[in-house]
C-alpha cells in the first residue's frame, strides 16, 4: 500500500511540475488574468493547491485533530492566511519551487511512516493516513482540471499530464 501511495504522490508532484513548467512559458498576464472559474486566476488556483497541500502535511504530522472548537478553526484560518501571504508577489517559478520543496518534505513524511494505515482522527471523523494522502492527490487532480479549463477559456492549450506521465515512467 505504501509503494502505491508513493506512486500516487509522485504523480501528483510530477503533474504539478508539468503545469508550472507549461505556465513558465506563458506571459505572466495569462496566469494572472481573471477568469470565470472556481478561483479568479490560474495563479490563485496554484496558490490554493500549495496552501492545502501544506495544510494536509501539517495535519498529518500532528497525527490528531481534536474537536473542531472555535480556537482550532481560528488557528486554521490564521495558518491559511499566513501561508497565502508567503506566496504574494511570487513568480510562477518561485511558486513552483515552493511546491517542489514542500513535495520533498511531504514525500519524506510518507516514507518515514511505519504504518500508512494508521487512523488520524479529526473530531468525530476518522480516516486512515493513506486516505488523507489519496485526498491530497485527488484534490490536486481536480484543480489541475480547473487550470486546464481556465487555459482553454483564455485561448491556450493545456498540458496533458496523463499521456506524458505514462511516457515518463516507461
Amino acid at each position: 500500500m505504501k509503494t502505491y501511495m508513493l506512486q500516487q504522490f509522485d504523480y501528483h508532484v510530477w503533474a504539478n511540475q508539468q503545469v508550472c513548467n507549461y505556465l513558465k512559458n506563458l506571459p505572466d498576464a495569462v496566469y494572472r488574468q481573471k477568469v470565470d472559474s472556481d478561483f479568479p486566476t490560474i495563479y490563485d488556483t496554484l496558490v490554493h493547491m500549495y496552501v492545502v497541500d501544506r495544510g494536509w502535511l501539517s495535519f498529518l504530522r500532528a497525527g490528531v485533530a481534536s474537536d473542531m472548537f472555535e480556537e482550532h478553526v481560528e488557528h486554521l484560518k490564521s495558518s491559511i492566511d499566513s501561508i497565502s501571504a508567503e506566496t504574494k508577489g511570487r513568480s510562477i517559478e518561485e511558486l513552483g519551487q515552493m511546491q517542489e520543496e514542500l513535495a520533498v518534505r511531504f514525500r519524506a513524511f510518507i516514507e518515514q511512516l511505519d504504518d500508512i494505515e494508521v487512523i488520524h482522527p479529526s473530531g468525530t471523523f476518522q480516516a486512515r493516513c493513506v486516505d488523507y494522502i489519496q485526498h491530497v492527490v485527488n484534490h490536486g487532480t481536480y484543480h489541475r482540471g480547473n487550470i486546464t479549463t481556465m487555459l482553454r477559456q483564455l485561448g491556450h492549450l493545456d498540458t496533458s499530464t496523463c499521456i506524458k506521465f505514462k511516457q515518463a515512467i516507461s
